[in-house]
């Protein structure tokens, strides 16, 4: 499905979408920016901006709950095996949502994405202020772009990315990473274990179980 602007232009932005995004609006309000919009499945983000900056969105709430079902993790995986420049964009506050989850994990989950996979988070208020966002990336120099140099340390495999993630947890570090892991067989298992299942893990005991979950848990 294509969406065509008015009056298109030489240089207008070309914006391929993910066809899940059509309900939120955005699209529409790329074509009354000026941008052509095509609607289809990709495979990884939900925006590619000029066939150069792919981008992901999330609601404050969906970022959130991706991170206590695992899915982040495995959608930077995809983003950065896309071959585009990457962008996260945050539709909203991710430390005032519906979820039950510590703001030191969120912390956790957002420094992640931006230093251990490279990827620059980006946010804005509302559906409107996205799609103003998109076009103003769409406006950028994609040449410009790619001249960004990525430094420190990257867990090149889904694994490793997963473990580096677990060992910001309090009180864990490679070894017990690898119990946790083995245990539960998976990130938004561990994030949505009990106290009690916690203290089953190899290593972990009951007072390391205790901070684990306090911390994954408390809203304070």
């Amino acid at each position: 499905m294509l969406y065509l602007s008015v009056g298109k232009q030489v240089n207008i932005p070309t914006i391929v979408v993910d066809y899940r995004e059509e309900r939120s609006g955005i699209p529409d309000l790329l074509c009354q920016l000026g941008c052509d919009v095509q609607l289809t499945s990709l495979k990884a983000g939900d925006y590619i901006v000029n066939d150069s900056i792919i981008v992901e969105r999330k609601s404050k709430d969906d970022f959130v709950l991706s991170l206590m079902q695992g899915r982040l993790f495995k959608q930077c995986v995809l983003l950065q095996k896309s071959g585009y420049v990457t962008s996260l964009l945050i539709e909203g506050n991710p430390y005032h949502t519906v979820h039950n989850v510590s703001r030191e994990a969120i912390r956790g989950a957002l420094l992640s994405v931006s230093l251990s996979w490279q990827i620059p988070i980006n946010y804005s208020a509302n559906n409107s202020d996205t799609a103003n966002m998109i076009m103003r990336i769409a406006e950028q120099n994609p040449k410009d772009t790619f001249m960004v140099q990525r430094y420190g340390y990257k867990p090149k495999t889904l694994q490793k990315q997963q473990l580096y993630f677990l060992q910001g947890l309090p009180l864990i570090g490679p070894k017990l990473a690898n119990a946790l892991m083995k245990h539960f067989k998976g990130i938004d298992r561990i994030m949505s274990a009990s106290e009690v299942e916690l203290a089953q893990v190899s290593g972990i005991g009951k007072n390391k179980a205790m901070r684990i979950w306090q911390f994954i848990r408390s809203g304070e």
